[in-house]
């Protein structure tokens, strides 16, 4: 979503300059803002062109309209429309083409078909120009957002939990720190593989054995504990 183009308008009582120090915050180009201004300000201007252009032409079908109804000669084909009219094409009036033949009214027209055609290629490209700027103007910051450029300085808005940051152990870090195995003395005994569990760790052992034991009962197995020794046969 882009902004209005009415907040780069100075004259519907917007102020520009607020659009410029939002860009400041986002750290984006404030350039933007000012191309959005002045094709947009170009592009009003041909608008208001166009309009007088239309009007103008407008103006000469009437002047010939009146003409022909007086039945006037339409003049001289070669007959030239005067250079000051040349020159100064946007501010004729009807009274001045009133001076002309037919011939040169539609001379004029030609004239003003010309402006037409040149006047709405300036405008189409003033309208690109400035929606192309436009696009990459960003929308306006909520006033509590911090400004940064980037997040070492964003904000905590809220927090649930625990969210203090843990280590992750492996089961050699996790048993050495319940001081649940001693290698060094079932390295002894046993060899390298050897060790002796310790601690909490015999009771955990014990409850792991007691827990699946308790599970394969209940799924209809029959624990058994065999003795110690056997006979010889």
């Amino acid at each position: 979503m882009v902004l209005d183009l009415d907040v780069f308008r100075s004259d519907k009582g917007h102020d520009p300059d607020a659009v410029r120090k939002n860009q400041v915050k986002r750290f984006k180009d404030v350039a933007l803002v000012e191309t959005v201004i002045e094709q947009d300000t170009e592009w009003r201007n041909r608008r208001h062109k166009a309009d007088n252009w239309n009007r103008m032409k407008n103006t000469c079908s009437k002047a010939i309209g009146e003409k022909m109804k007086k039945k006037e000669t339409v003049g001289d084909e070669n007959e030239a429309v005067p250079l000051s009219m040349v020159e100064n094409l946007e501010g004729i009036t009807l009274d001045d083409l009133q001076k002309l033949t037919v011939n040169q009214i539609k001379k004029v027209r030609v004239l003003i078909d010309e402006a037409i055609e040149f006047n709405e290629k300036a405008l189409l490209e003033a309208e690109s120009k400035r929606n192309s700027a436009l696009r990459e103007v960003g929308n306006y910051l909520h006033e509590s957002v911090p400004v940064s450029n980037d997040e070492e300085e964003n904000r905590v808005e809220r927090t649930f939990g625990d969210c203090s940051r843990t280590g992750k152990y492996s089961h050699v870090d996790l048993i050495h720190m319940i001081d649940g195995m001693n290698a060094e003395k079932g390295a002894v005994v046993a060899g390298s593989r050897g060790y002796f569990l310790t601690g909490a760790a015999v009771f955990l052992e014990q409850a792991l054995i007691q827990h699946a034991l308790h599970i394969l009962f209940r799924k209809g197995y029959k624990p058994l504990y065999t003795p110690f020794f056997m006979r010889k046969e």
